[in-house]
């Protein structure tokens, strides 16, 4: 997969949650999608599958500012100095 098709799966994602799609939407869910015991298939389904979901993920965490919430969460409070 090149880097374009990475962020236009991507952007795929995004614009697949501004339409009110879940993420178990992703089309590389689709049965028709899933690889078949190739090894090198698979590796490449799952980089599309995941590019996508990244995507959507990116988006939902934008929405009601989810995007804060995660980063507070990775900031440890303050401690007061006595």
């Amino acid at each position: 997969m090149t880097i374009e098709e990475l962020i236009d799966l991507q952007e795929a994602g995004a614009r697949a949650r501004v339409l009110g799609l879940k993420a178990y939407e992703n089309p590389y869910l689709a049965p028709h999608r899933m690889p078949a015991g190739d090894a090198g298939a698979l590796g490449d389904w799952l980089a599309r599958h995941d590019a996508w979901k990244f995507g959507w993920e990116a988006e939902d965490a934008s929405r009601e500012f989810k995007i804060v919430t995660h980063f507070k969460e990775l900031i440890p409070p303050k401690r007061r100095v006595l």
